[in-house]
């Protein structure tokens, strides 16, 4: 069968998922981000290959060393014993939400 293409326009094609769709990203995540505490902003994560974790990433790649965080629900907790390298993470984490 020919199809006009002028008059119909282009086929479109769904995706149809059957059962499980495993680890398939339906909607976007996104995480609320803390640092001892502090509210910091909020981590969306795009694509289904982004995980929470490319936060402990980011903040190695910004010189922190000891980096301990949790994901407990839709939060990312960064807990560190010092004051001023919290003070530190938090102004480095407002920086990173806001550019993503």
């Amino acid at each position: 069968m020919i199809y006009n293409t002028a008059s119909v326009g282009y086929p479109l094609y769904f995706r149809v998922f059957q059962g499980d769709v495993g680890d398939t990203k339906l909607t976007e995540d996104r995480y609320e981000m803390y640092v001892n505490n502090h509210y910091v902003g909020d981590h969306t994560l795009y694509t289904e290959k982004e995980h929470a974790s490319e936060v402990k990433d980011f903040l190695h790649q910004q010189g922190f060393k000891n980096v301990n965080m949790e994901v407990n629900g839709d939060h990312i907790v960064v807990i560190t014993p010092s004051h001023e390298e919290a003070e530190r993470m938090e102004n480095c984490l407002r920086i990173y939400a806001q550019n993503r």
